[in-house]
């Protein structure tokens, strides 16, 4: 079926959708669950032929039908579906650098996460989820959960220090994440989150070494100091399973700072940047690091 056909049947269930809210006795109207499925196959064929913003409106409808026989659940799923093809829809845009990129997608994927997080309760791990995917589009939008668990609350400090060290505030970064290493030791569960754990384990160190802070105002004045000499063996930190050979460079790395040896910490930078297990923002981070003593 092609576009123009496929956009004839979708203005053709959209009546009959009217129709189901129009008729007072719903036998004598269209049938509901056939109204449902029918969006459903739509939003598929739309899918297929990449036009992602046409099987939103698909995915909207099908949330309306549901919404009509009362079920919750499947009205929520079906504007999460609307809100992810919106989304897909402006990353289409993107693709194929638009001239002018409209908001209008990202506005409807967030009236449909708005929508769906109406009809879930706060305690809800789905709102929870759901306010995640909605702060991916509007960091700024001031929405929480009470849901709480463990790994969500370090998800959520996590992308907040993320979002720290892209604004350059690399205190508030160093904050949370020392926050993380604090929940996760104080609850002894170090080896549910041991890749959390080696993770902020290096991105600490590069803040440490970034920030040079007086032993006096550092979180853990120990923690730098473990790093301090060049040693042979396990990593320094009990909490942390870090690979030998990148303790080995991260004790060098320290090392150079504190001697403020400028050609060690360049090639100790240029074995690091080889390090499978830095992440990009730990890259960056090195990069400031070696910028900061180099001047």
């Amino acid at each position: 079926m092609t576009t123009p056909e496929l956009i004839h049947q979708y203005k053709t269930t959209c009546n009959k959708l009217k129709k189901i809210q129009r008729v007072l006795i719903k036998r004598f109207g269209p049938s509901i669950s056939d109204v449902t499925e029918e969006f459903g196959t739509l939003a598929n064929s739309f899918n297929e032929a990449f036009q992602p913003d046409y099987a939103a409106l698909c995915y909207i409808g099908q949330s309306k039908c549901e919404k009509l026989i009362g079920n919750e659940m499947g009205e929520v799923e079906a504007l999460l579906r609307a809100a992810r093809s919106f989304r897909s829809a402006h990353a289409k845009q993107e693709r194929v650098l638009a001239e002018n990129i409209s908001s209008e997608y990202h506005e409807g994927a967030f009236r449909c996460y708005t929508q769906a997080l109406s009809r879930l309760p706060d305690k809800s791990v789905i709102g929870a989820a759901i306010i995640r995917e909605l702060k991916e589009i509007n960091p700024s939008v001031e929405l929480t959960s009470d849901f709480s668990s463990p790994c969500h609350r370090i998800w959520d400090l996590e992308q907040s220090a993320e979002d720290s060290l892209r604004a350059r505030d690399y205190v508030a970064a160093f904050e949370k994440l020392s926050e993380i290493y604090d929940d996760v030791t104080e609850r002894k569960c170090e080896a549910l989150y041991r890749e959390v754990m080696d993770r902020i384990e290096v991105s600490r160190l590069l803040l440490l070494c970034l920030l040079q802070l007086p032993p006096s105002v550092r979180y853990d004045h120990k923690f730098l100091e473990r790093y301090s000499s060049i040693t042979d063996g396990a990593s320094p930190s009990e909490h942390c399973q870090l690979p030998e050979e990148l303790v080995f460079l991260l004790q060098s790395l320290v090392v150079s700072c504190q001697t403020k040896d400028i050609e060690s910490l360049v090639s100790v930078r240029d074995e690091l940047c080889h390090r499978p297990e830095l992440t990009a923002s730990q890259q960056t981070l090195l990069k400031e690091v070696v910028s900061k003593y180099s001047k």
